[in-house]
């Protein structure tokens, strides 16, 4: 059968358009997780380097995720491992390699974890939300990836990466290959390689990752005995990890604090520019979280004590939608604007990585006081007293 030139190319050129664009398909990819009620996920990252830094390391990481507010993140290695559970109130991080566990307030998701608990990945995290770190992005073809026993037809997306400078260092000559499940849109497999150099590094290092998915569950009912914590044998309870290279609580306080514009669910928008000169009192807090829920009437008490006398309380909501802190407000009946973090980069301003989050910013717009967790009160009346509010407990 003869079929006419012209034809086969418009043949082609309509299988070339079925393609999604690349850059696209690369940020589906990357939040294909948003959204969902459940998952399970269980990976393995290997990280080879040679040169400056000579490594090989074998990562298995296991992720389960109900929300709102439950995680659990498990991970095993020749350094003892890691283990993280938060059950919507209170998360609790155990480190092998120190045979300690912290506790600290609930985390919203796995990547507000990971920013709290280590400076770099914070600060990585933030270069890349910052700037679109891929210098070319390309879709190089089709192929199947086996996942659990089962095939799934993934687009191989190819790309090179943007120079990184991180902690010192340089990364540089970078390049990702990732294999994107077609209907999920999950990364089932992944390398990287990029050159580092710089910072502590003696000559540059080559540096290969790699990640596999093992297997995935989306949107089942995950076991609630999953985010149930219990210490492994011999693990000492400590208030703050010893390692320079992990933290559970960031402090801003002495700070300048950041501006932002934000909007109410009625659609009203609040700056802090706008309130320069005035004491202001943020709240971050999620509705699925039962401290901060608890906490509500002590805020709404303080704004009717203290706004007369010049202090400006706000509510922050961290990242639902409209409709679901409007539902809340009705039943709260609470009198202070609350604003919506979604879609802004507030919480990653104030370094909100838990729940409830509370900033006091003084007139100068420094910030006066930074508390996580709940129990404020105290220490925010004796701020207030001390920036010349005097409350009126106890007269």
């Amino acid at each position: 059968m003869f079929i006419p030139r012209a034809a086969l190319a418009l043949l082609f050129s309509s299988l070339a358009l079925a393609q999604p664009d690349a850059r696209a398909l690369l940020s589906e990819s990357s939040n294909a997780l948003h959204g969902l009620k459940s998952y399970e996920i269980e990976q393995e990252a290997t990280i080879d380097s040679k040169g400056g830094l000579s490594t090989h390391i074998v990562v298995p990481v296991k992720l389960a995720v109900s929300m709102p507010g439950k995680l659990r993140m498990e991970s095993s290695g020749e350094m003892g491992g890691a283990l993280t559970v938060s059950d919507g109130t209170n998360t609790w991080s155990y480190i092998g390699a120190l045979r300690q566990y912290a506790k600290t307030p609930a985390v919203s998701n796995p990547e507000t974890f990971m920013k709290a608990m280590n400076p770099g990945v914070a600060q990585m995290m933030g270069l890349v939300k910052a700037q679109d770190p891929y210098a070319s992005v390309a879709i190089a073809g089709e192929e199947a990836v086996e996942v659990g026993g089962q095939k799934y037809d993934c687009y191989v997306v190819e790309a090179t990466l943007v120079k990184i400078e991180s902690m010192g260092s340089t990364m540089i000559e970078g390049a990702a290959k990732l294999w994107i499940d077609k209907k999920t849109k999950l990364a089932l497999r992944q390398t990287t390689t990029a050159t580092l150099e710089g910072g502590a590094l003696r000559s540059p290092a080559q540096m290969t990752g790699t990640s596999r998915v093992l297997s995935f569950r989306l949107n089942e009912e995950v076991k609630p005995s999953l985010f149930v914590f219990t210490p492994p044998e011999g693990a000492k309870e400590v208030p703050e990890f010893t390692s320079v290279f992990f933290k559970t609580r960031p402090d801003l306080t002495g700070e300048d604090a950041a501006g932002f514009h934000l909007k109410a669910p009625d659609g009203q928008s609040f700056s802090l520019e706008s309130l320069r000169g005035k004491l202001v009192l943020l709240n971050f807090w999620a509705t699925w979280c039962e401290p901060c829920r608890a906490e509500v009437p002590m805020f709404e008490k303080l704004r009717q004590e203290f706004a007369p006398k010049g202090l400006t309380v706000f509510g922050v909501n961290a990242g639902e939608d409209a409709g679901t802190v409007r539902k809340f407000l009705d039943e709260a009946k609470l009198k202070y604007p609350v604003l919506l973090a979604a879609g802004s980069t507030v919480e990653e301003d104030y370094s909100v990585t838990a729940y409830p989050t509370v900033v006091l910013i003084g007139r100068d717009g420094q910030i006066v006081l930074y508390h996580v967790g709940t129990g404020s009160e105290q220490d925010l009346r004796a701020n207030l007293s001390r920036l010349g509010l005097a409350g009126t407990e106890g007269k």
